[in-house]
């Protein structure tokens, strides 16, 4: 029933009043509140541009004052009366009684400094173009020059008043006054204008450059901004309102506004619920009968009632479809039913017999029926007391659902898994399912049970072999001698419980392989190395004979000074230490060599960085000399502690250098730069190799890491493969990159230890 036929036309208006009386007192009362609030931020707008051009006007009259007392030091100078002492005593003057200036200087036209105080106080100036070339113009054409805004070490943004020496026809040079713009608002914006507004400079690209905030809360739409008009000068003078909140009263007028349209809510609520409690009333019974019809006819299970003799009292429609059969058909009959098929009327009248008994299972009874066309159907029959709304016993109410396409699923079921068990046995893989809080193999395929030598496929049993707790990896059957890479995850099985499904497949054959591959890998890398070190042969000789010399000299000087008894024991002491230490330099030598090139196992220790980039320098002196090569080094992490094996990556950085030098053969001697970098970055090392040769050609890069593949007339090929696998070895990447300038970059980087990563953590928090 529709609202417009319960309610009078009178009515309907009454009912629409009070809403409409809601709305217009809300919409007069946020009207009221936005010109409030629209009135005070016009007049707060006005107050901050009358407060910004005063401040504006107060700022300017300091620089103009400083850029006087400069022009007053330019005409001393021009008319002989300045010299250097009174300078810096004026100078002293001016950075004394005002703390916005922070040095003041004497320039020549070229902007150099000839007169400082503080000493050496503007030399940054000169690596700062924007701001030297303002000081250079004044000093050149004669007239005064400001800058723009540049940081000045521990003090932040400054700018730079320049006032120029003129005199007659020519330009002396310009006297320059260093102005920190956080000094100027600070001690020149009053108390009452920065308890106000946030006070800032703003550059020519609108970022802050300096300011004055007296409070967090800046976050306010009302800002303004003027040009801080100077000498040319970029900066504009920006002040911001500080966040304020409304009075306690104006807040009161909200709460009062929701306040009565509460309660106007609540009295509109009311007089709703007592109009409608009769209609409610009245609607009951006829929907909740609708309801009890409407849940019945939607069952899927047939329901039949029957009395205690079994006469058919009530059946719904999913019975009706289920037999096929309309419910005239059906009601007041007695057994026999017509649904009963001949070869199961004897079952089916058991069952009957037993309900009326009361013998009603709490699993039911498994039946089959028939439809009016014969065909047959399985149903799972469920029965239960029928109880009258007196509590007597009326009857018996049997409800049942259709079991068939049920049983038609378990079996293509059981087939399925038939089929799943022979496609799981014939796989080469070991596959097994265990239960995750016991531990029991649920299931298991052939080559699971032949690998670990379990018997009977079913029962239960504790899955030892594979109780590991990684998710994926390799590990050794201490039982077969087998190993397997193992494949673990975590899965529902078929009761909704947890279970670990086990995936292993032998990889012996592959493990001896990779075997086999390292032993080849490691004669490869001795041979890197011999053929490296027959090219430094030289430059063996050369630091040998350099030690050896100085032994033979020391000796012979000795024998001399004691033979003529010139020598006392401080001095053959002094003597025989530096043969000592001579003789230890030679012996380190010829060990770093040793353990360059003997062939070993690899082996990890703690090494630190810059040993091993000075060990990989000191065998390539040589080569850098012969070739005429500049090495230019850029050590940031030599202190770096790496968990690594050290002739390794000393063999990596030897033949990344090596093929950096050899790279530009071509190129001009005056040209020719090596690179060396090392430098740490969120938990990595990165060592960086770059050199200033042609670079390599784009079809070459995927390349170039391949074994045997070379672009030189004489090489193996091996070289970068090697390295790559040394670093890889390590957990970490190598890379290649063009070079800015021309050249390329090798870029080595490793995992840093964690204790190393925690100690730099540490040290940077101290």
């Amino acid at each position: 029933m529709k609202r417009s036929s319960l309610f009078p036309a009178p009515a309907r208006w009454l009912w629409a009043m009070p809403n409409l009386s809601l709305i217009c007192f809300m919409a007069v009362g946020v009207a009221l509140l936005w010109f409030i609030r629209t009135s005070e931020r016009e007049v707060q707008h006005d107050t901050l541009v009358e407060d910004v051009l005063w401040q504006e006007r107060a700022l300017q009259t300091q620089l103009k004052t400083r850029q006087n007392q400069l022009d007053t030091m330019a005409r001393d100078y021009a008319s002989g009366q300045l010299k250097e002492q009174g300078f810096h005593e004026a100078a002293a003057t001016m950075l004394r009684g005002n703390s916005e200036v922070l040095a003041v200087a004497f320039t020549n036209e070229y902007g150099d400094s000839v007169w400082s105080h503080p000493h050496d106080a503007i030399n940054t100036i000169e690596f700062v173009p924007a701001a030297l070339e303002p000081i250079q113009r004044a000093a050149r054409i004669g007239l005064p020059a400001e800058t723009p805004p540049f940081d000045y070490p521990g003090s932040g943004s400054v700018i730079a008043l320049a006032e120029p020496v003129v005199s007659g026809n020519r330009t002396l040079g310009a006297f320059v006054a260093i102005i920190s713009l956080h000094n100027l608002l600070h001690d020149y914006v009053p108390w009452w204008i920065a308890r106000r507004y946030q006070v800032s400079f703003i550059d020519i690209d609108g970022q802050r450059v300096a300011n004055r905030q007296e409070q967090d809360n800046v976050d306010s739409p009302l800002t303004h901004e003027v040009e801080f008009g100077g000498l040319g000068s970029s900066l504009h003078l920006r002040a911001t309102t500080y966040r304020t909140g409304w009075p306690f009263w104006k807040h009161a007028l909200y709460w009062v506004l929701g306040g009565l349209s509460a309660l106007m809510m609540w009295s509109l609520w009311t007089l709703k619920r007592h109009m409608h409690e009769r209609l409610m009333a009245e609607r009951a019974l006829t929907r909740e009968m609708g309801m009890r019809r409407a849940m019945e006819d939607s069952l899927v299970s047939g329901i039949c009632a029957m009395d205690t003799t079994g006469r058919t009292l009530h059946v719904n429609r999913a019975f009706c479809r289920m037999v096929d059969l309309g419910a005239e058909h059906l009601l007041g009959r007695l057994p026999p039913q017509p649904y009963w098929p001949p070869e199961a009327a004897l079952r089916c009248e058991q069952v009957f017999a037993a309900i009326l008994r009361g013998e009603c299972p709490v699993n039911g009874f498994s039946l089959r029926f028939q439809r009016s066309n014969g065909e047959r159907f399985d149903v799972r029959l469920y029965a239960s007391p029928l109880i009258d709304g007196e509590g007597r016993h009326a009857g018996w109410v049997s409800s049942m659902y259709d079991i068939t396409e049920l049983r038609r699923e378990r079996e293509a079921l059981k087939a399925s898994h038939e089929r799943f068990v022979t496609v799981l046995n014939g796989l080469d893989a070991a596959v097994a399912v265990v239960d995750r809080e016991s531990n029991e193999l649920l299931l298991s395929n052939l080559a699971f049970r032949e690998a670990f030598q379990l018997g009977q496929p079913e029962g239960p049993c504790c899955a030892l072999p594979l109780r590991t707790t990684d998710a994926y990896g390799e590990w050794l059957d201490p039982v077969g001698g087998r190993w397997y890479q193992h494949h673990r995850r975590s899965t529902s099985w078929v009761d909704q419980s947890q279970v670990w499904l086990y995936i292993a497949t032998d990889v012996t054959e592959r493990k001896q392989a990779g075997e086999w591959e390292r032993q080849q890998t490691e004669k490869l890398q001795q041979t890197a190395r011999l053929v490296a070190m027959g090219e430094i042969a030289s430059s063996l000789a050369h630091e040998l004979n350099q030690p050896l010399a100085a032994i033979s000299s020391y000796s012979t000087a000795c024998r001399n000074l004691v033979e003529a008894g010139l020598i006392g024991e401080a001095e053959l002491d002094s003597a025989l230490d530096k043969i000592s230490e001579q003789a230890r330099r030679a012996g380190a030598i010829i060990r770093g060599i040793r353990e360059f090139v003997q062939r070993r196992e690899p082996k990890r220790s703690a090494c630190r960085v810059g040993d091993m980039v000075d060990t990989a320098l000191a065998l390539l002196t040589a080569p850098l000399n012969r070739n005429y090569v500049c090495l230019i080094t850029q050590r940031e992490a030599d202190e770096v502690v790496l968990d690594a094996d050290r002739v390794m990556l000393e063999q990596v950085l030897f033949n990344l250098c090596k093929n950096a030098i050899e790279a530009m053969a071509d190129i001009p001697p005056g040209r020719r730069e090596l690179t060396l970098e090392t430098r740490c970055r969120e938990g990595w090392l990165d060592i960086i190799v770059s050199d200033r040769g042609p670079g390599i050609a784009p079809d070459h890069l995927e390349k170039l890491f391949m074994p045997f593949f070379t672009t030189k007339a004489e090489g193996m090929g091996m070289g970068l493969n090697i390295c790559r696998t040394i670093v890889e070895h390590h957990q970490g990447r190598l890379r290649v990159e063009a070079n800015e300038g021309g050249g390329s970059r090798f870029v080595v980087s490793l995992p840093l230890m964690k204790k190393t990563l925690t100690e730099k953590v540490e040290t940077h928090a101290v």
